[in-house]
């Protein structure tokens, strides 16, 4: 066998070297409770973090449980030209480019109407946010005035000038669904209201999470909506490979985006589910910037 000279070493040596600063990353992130800190802000450094990476011919990408409307904001200061995920995967749009066509996995209406008029469902339901296409239905204005300011502002309701209230009048709902959030009066039903949704159809997926000052919030999806699926398309889509994709997350819902990612991040802040389905975990919370920390130390910059 013929012996690697020097010469030859140091060229494959450069050409690897090459190679790997050739390769580019894809990094998914959700919102709240990672790359937001406990205000719901940005700040100044992870902004300066993300465009310094995305001006190497990387990619970063919002993944989030939040509406279009609620996350654009967020998009925009970041500089991002990326496709954007809202309602944990039920709907990917490129706000940089109007001729993308909109992707939207979500339900039939006709499955919503039955959930909604179920008896045993409707005694345990607070409040509904159903989000389709038409936009925001409101089953009944909230009488508690700091619930309705954390409700509206999180999902910015009374930005969208396409809401209204439909208090029993189901028959405004006939676009396909987005997401149904289900404010609780009590989350010690939610296991009751879980199992009656799923006995309605076993097509859907139910997530459970909470919003400060305004309760426990059960989420209903498509089953094809997840960020992991969503980072699979991105993947696909910008011809990156999922070994080259990075994933940040705190909650249940990224659960399933952080195992896909082969940098998968659980926040310190995260929840159990989320940092048992993770590779790694960040070693600084969302407020602490530690989505930007981390990425400092991969990509060495500034």
């Amino acid at each position: 066998m013929k012996k690697t000279t020097n010469k030859e070493k140091k060229l494959l040596k450069s050409i690897k070297t090459a190679q790997e600063l050739e390769q580019k990353y894809l990094i998914m992130s959700d919102l709240d409770g990672t790359l937001l800190n406990n205000k719901g802000k940005l700040d100044k450094e992870t902004i300066d973090v993300v465009k310094q990476i995305c001006s190497k011919g990387n990619l970063f990408a919002i993944a989030t449980g939040r509406p279009r409307r609620a996350s654009i904001n967020f998009y925009k200061q970041l500089g991002l030209k990326t496709l954007m995920v809202n309602f944990n995967g039920s709907y990917i749009t490129d706000p940089s480019n109007d001729k993308f066509m909109p992707i939207n996995l979500g339900f039939n209406y006709h499955i919503a109407i039955q959930i909604f008029k179920n008896k045993l469902i409707h005694q345990w339901i607070q409040n509904v946010i159903i989000e389709n296409i038409d936009g925001v239905f409101i089953y009944k204005r909230p009488k508690d005035l700091v619930q309705k300011k954390s409700l509206y502002s999180h999902f910015h309701i009374e930005k969208n000038d396409k809401f209204k209230y439909i208090a029993k009048d189901w028959s405004n709902i006939n676009s396909d669904i987005h997401s149904i959030l289900i404010l609780m009066k009590d989350e010690k039903y939610i296991d009751e209201i879980t199992y009656e949704i799923k006995r309605l159809s076993n097509t859907l997926i139910v997530r459970t999470w909470s919003i400060p000052s305004a309760g426990t919030i059960i989420e209903i999806n498509s089953i094809f909506s997840s960020k992991g699926m969503a980072l699979k398309y991105l993947s696909s889509y910008y011809g990156i490979p999922l070994e080259n994709c990075f994933a940040f997350g705190d909650g249940d819902n990224d659960s399933e985006m952080l195992r896909t990612a082969h940098y998968g991040h659980a926040m310190k802040n995260g929840s159990m589910t989320a940092k048992l389905s993770a590779r790694f975990m960040t070693e600084n919370t969302n407020n602490e910037k530690g989505v930007a920390l981390e990425l400092k130390k991969f990509f060495k910059v500034c």
